[in-house]
């Protein structure tokens, strides 16, 4: 009969856990790579393809959908921003490093 007792009657209550949004950080690292290959790191002159370019925008909604559905409405604005971010990011950089 003590097994049965919870922890309530103890006098101490435990916080709900909250699932961490995995998922959501996974599709920001995928973003985050997906951007440091579009620069031509190799100085072949071959074009990427324009949908490419939408590819981390695309991959951020997708995190801040995934964060929205386990319910962390912050890591959905974090992930949506940082799709948008990091292309302005690597646009800045390239225009830095090699010039306009």
């Amino acid at each position: 009969m003590q097994k049965a007792t919870s922890d309530a009657h103890q006098g101490y209550h435990r916080a709900p856990r909250i699932a961490q949004p995995v998922s959501t950080w996974a599709v920001m690292l995928l973003a985050l790579i997906t951007v440091l290959f579009l620069p031509d790191w190799t100085r072949s002159g071959d074009l990427r393809p324009i949908w490419v370019f939408a590819l981390p925008c695309v991959l951020g909604l997708v995190g801040a959908v995934l964060a929205l559905r386990s319910g962390h409405p912050w890591w959905a604005a974090a992930s949506a921003l940082w799709g948008f971010v990091l292309i302005q990011v690597l646009v800045i950089a390239i225009t830095l490093i090699s010039g306009p």
